[in-house]
């Protein structure tokens, strides 16, 4: 028998956890959607290229900076879930999904911060516009890549889940 304090203790971590969780993750694929459905497509037919590539330039810095906070959040307490359930043995498969799919999405995160976004930073420093947009354009892909990861992983919690 389970001692009902074990269980309440349990399942407010549980609740604290999967906040943390659920906040990271709507800050990390909500700012995504931002970016490149509504600001990008706006900077585009309001800014010339030397006004629009420093303000993209600029947001994705500060954005990447939020997401550097939401992933350490999201494996923090994706972690910390999946261990009050008794490990990966003892939940359900949508789980892995999720795990091999954050997986990823993490990566291409890294490769977006540490090659093109980069690399646009410089270009711009160098007041290279041509090279920017080049850059300017991987990013929008990447972007869009992890952006439909991140709807897709929504979509297999929420049907899995019911």
């Amino acid at each position: 028998m389970i001692d009902l304090s074990v269980l309440l203790e349990i399942k407010s971590q549980l609740a604290i956890a999967n906040t943390l969780h659920v906040l990271s993750f709507v800050i990390w694929v909500g700012g995504m959607f931002v970016v490149y459905n509504v600001l990008r497509p706006v900077a585009t037919v309001l800014l010339k290229p030397n006004q629009r590539l420093p303000l993209m330039s600029q947001v994705l810095s500060r954005f990447t900076a939020w997401v550097w906070l939401a992933l350490i959040l999201l494996w923090i307490s994706g972690i910390w879930i999946i261990l009050l359930y008794g490990g990966m043995a003892n939940v359900q498969p949508y789980v892995h999904a999720m795990m091999l799919l954050a997986t990823i999405m993490t990566f291409v995160f890294l490769y977006l911060v540490f090659a093109p976004l980069r690399s646009l930073k410089q270009a711009i420093a160098n007041k290279d516009f041509k090279s920017a947009a080049k850059f300017l354009a991987r990013i929008r892909w990447i972007i869009f890549t992890n952006l439909s990861l991140g709807l897709f992983i929504i979509i297999i919690v929420n049907i899995a889940k019911y």
